[in-house]
């Protein structure tokens, strides 16, 4: 447990840059490159994500599982199978995209600039290292590259006619995948390229867990390409943008359980004893419910004045949005837990799939229909509507594996102080007269706010505190 501990801690500072590094680079870029070139950078990547996960074929999930499950014998063997998936995946996926954008797609230059993102992904085997529990190491090289990257966007990046240069820079950093290569020999010491294997089983549980995570794309990547075909680039830039903040912070939240699901299912292959499994599971449902509220809380009171500060007045419109949408903090981790902690662990691939493919065909639907006649305020409805009801579904497949009386012990009390922090929030005026010390301020009273309200409804924070206390 020591080393989870570690790897939990190395995962939230690397999430913790994640969060902080757009306050540096998207107030810039959102000033240099405007509106209308933000939502073209929006619908050219979103393309390019959405495939990212095709190639991948659910190695976050299959194969981090299958390599924490593996053994020294058959950990080669086993790694050989999996990446020779990913492999043959990668070059279907960027064969047929470059037809595809040569023959059909407009903004043909700028597609085609994204190709060195694709194949960082044929080369992204971070799932093998996460199945090991060398969570530093993955930490390590993502952090240099987002640090580089911030580097190069200052550096080169200067007006509207520099959005080439920005989607390259964000493509070619991707080519650093090759580095975990590098040290492949350290974990597997008679590893040699040779013939690449491939699985019938794994191919099976592959396919059966890509799905869904293609499903997701529809509502988190392919719904931009969506609304910028409907709306237009600025429509869609007030849509992305607005979850920029909200997706960096369901990041951090989702560190625990980027590490805790292959420590969950190396219990399961070990038949740890249920109750056990179900201790960490309550223990990272309440702690995840607390600080996706806290947060939520924290973005919601601050949204009229930080987006102006953030992205500039002229992005003024799109409050309303940023509002709603910091709903997806507290919901998406979540309901995380209960797929991707719980179901994934034991190999309930079916269970993890459902809620993606109602969620994607709700999507689907739902932008069509609102997206061209409500623009980026459709589409922000059908976002977090469409999270809500994949939550939900999540909650409701694994019913019947787990105890909801004991797991959501006092969720009430989180709840009830999530909506008297709001309330409260909402209506103490601040002006300082600037807009970063009246966010401080705010952000500060509503985080007290709430932790003295934990402690005075007497909820697990406090008798963890006082057991933290006695040491």
């Amino acid at each position: 447990m020591k080393k989870a501990s570690t790897n939990i801690i190395y995962n939230a500072v690397y999430q913790l840059l994640i969060i902080v590094l757009p306050f540096v680079t998207t107030p810039y870029v959102a000033r240099v490159l405007g509106k209308e070139a933000l939502g073209i950078n929006s619908y050219v990547n979103s393309i390019p994500v959405f495939l990212s996960f095709i190639i991948l074929m659910g190695m976050n999930q299959v194969g981090v599982r299958v390599i924490a499950q593996s053994t020294k014998e058959n950990l080669e063997e086993n790694f050989k199978k999996l990446w020779g998936l990913q492999l043959l995946s990668g070059l279907i996926v960027i064969i047929s995209y470059i037809v595809v954008v040569c023959l059909f797609m407009s903004y043909k230059f700028y597609f085609l600039i994204e190709i060195p993102f694709l194949i960082g992904y044929v080369l992204d085997i971070s799932w093998f290292y996460i199945g090991r529990g060398q969570v530093k190491t993955v930490v390590m090289r993502n952090t240099i590259i987002k640090l580089t990257l911030v580097a190069t966007i200052f550096i080169f990046v200067h007006s509207e006619q520099d959005l080439w240069i920005y989607l390259l820079i964000n493509s070619i950093t991707y080519l650093a995948n090759f580095v975990f290569w590098l040290g492949i020999k350290t974990e597997i010491p008679q590893f040699k390229f040779g013939r690449i294997h491939f699985s019938k089983q794994y191919l099976k549980e592959s396919i059966t867990v890509t799905i869904p995570s293609v499903a997701a794309q529809f509502y988190t990547s392919f719904d931009q390409t969506i609304i910028g075909l409907l709306a237009g680039s600025v429509q869609l830039t007030y849509y992305a943008q607005t979850q920029t903040m909200a997706r960096a912070v369901v990041q951090l939240l989702g560190s625990v359980t980027i590490v805790l699901m292959p420590i969950m299912a190396k219990m399961d292959s070990e038949e740890a004893d249920e109750n056990q499994i179900q201790n960490l599971l309550k223990v990272s449902l309440d702690y995840t419910l607390i600080l996706g509220l806290l947060f939520t809380s924290a973005l919601m009171v601050n949204a009229n004045k930080f987006i102006v500060w953030f992205f500039g007045s002229r992005y003024q419109a799109m409050t309303d949005n940023f509002f709603w949408v910091s709903l997806l903090v507290v919901i998406i981790p979540y309901g995380g837990i209960y797929a991707n902690q719980f179901a994934l662990s034991k190999g309930m691939y079916r269970i993890v799939a459902i809620p993606y493919l109602v969620g994607a065909v709700f999507s689907l639907i739902g932008n069509f229909v609102f997206a061209g006649r409500f623009g980026a305020n459709g589409g922000t409805t059908i976002i977090v509507l469409t999270e809500l009801l994949v939550c939900g579904m999540r909650i409701w497949l694994v019913r019947g594996h787990l105890d909801f009386k004991f797991l959501w012990h006092e969720h009430w009390k989180y709840w009830l102080i999530f909506g008297l922090t709001l309330l409260i929030g909402l209506h103490i005026p601040i002006n300082l007269g600037s807009l970063f010390f009246d966010l401080v301020v705010q952000t500060i009273i509503v985080g007290l706010l709430f932790v003295i309200l934990l402690i005075g409804l007497n909820t697990r924070v406090r008798q963890d505190l006082m057991r933290l206390k006695k040491g």
